[in-house]
């Protein structure tokens, strides 16, 4: 019995570190940083047109800053973006990792609480740990996007593994906060509070793309730092309450 209760603190306790490892590995990207080297593109080109003409009409007295700055916006565009692309990656990779690892805990915590759903919650969990499976290497995929097209094949695996993985996460948190909900009067969280990320369709987003001219390329790009961003901010709100609940689960089976 004291094994069991020993086990159960270092769980929770475990449980509550990784939550805190969510503040490194679900990173909440600015929405306007994938946009940042499509706007420094342009003012490069004015600031080299400026440049050039400022040279021609003073005799290359003056004109040298503009140049410079012409040449040296292009460079911190491009290596922006890989570094947009890069963190797209790893945040998923960490996030799947941590996620996984939390769920894990909870899982056992359930079972050595005897909670009712709990063989139904570690079926879900098995059923998590198969969609996250998969690593994305991060440094690969990015080098990778100088490759025609493979940016778009990283924005589809970006949306498709987010949206399996959130889907199977919904069906584990299901099963778990209907019990916790019947177990702990204080526990008032629903699953549909949880969100998932949206499958996107990648043909109809690659069609628009071509028929805007390239417009709707914005709006692609953005969801995918979007849809990450508000799946993390829930996760940190039902994290929390579900180890409040399981801890009061625990405090009132002692003896």
């Amino acid at each position: 019995m004291s094994s069991a209760r020993d086990r159960v603190e270092a769980l929770l306790r475990r449980a509550e570190e990784l939550i805190g490892e969510a503040r490194r590995t679900d990173y909440a990207m600015p929405t306007v940083l994938p946009f940042v080297p499509a706007i420094l593109s342009p003012i490069a080109v004015l600031a080299l047109l400026l440049g050039l003409l400022t040279a021609a009409t003073t005799r290359g007295l003056r004109g040298g800053g503009l140049l410079l700055v012409g040449v040296v916006l292009p460079v911190v565009a491009v290596l922006l973006g890989f570094y947009v692309v890069y963190r797209w990656i790893r945040r998923r990779n960490e996030h799947f990792r941590r996620s996984l690892a939390f769920f894990e805990v909870v899982t056992e915590v359930a079972e050595l609480l005897n909670l009712g759903r709990a063989p139904l919650v570690r079926s879900r969990l098995n059923e998590l740990r198969e969609v996250n499976s998969r690593v994305r290497d991060a440094v690969a995929n990015t080098i990778l996007i100088v490759v025609p097209l493979y940016m778009y094949y990283v924005f589809h695996f970006l949306n498709k593994d987010f949206h399996r993985h959130s889907e199977r996460e919904r069906l584990l948190l299901a099963e778990l906060v209907d019990e916790l909900r019947g177990r702990v009067p204080t526990f008032i969280r629903r699953v549909d509070e949880f969100a998932t990320v949206p499958e996107r369709s990648t043909f109809l987003y690659l069609i628009l793309t071509i028929v805007t001219a390239g417009l709707f390329l914005l709006y692609w790009v953005y969801t995918l730092t979007k849809d990450p961003n508000k799946h993390f901010e829930s996760h940190g709100v039902i994290e929390r309450d579900i180890l409040v609940a399981l801890r009061e689960l625990y405090l009132k089976a002692q003896p």
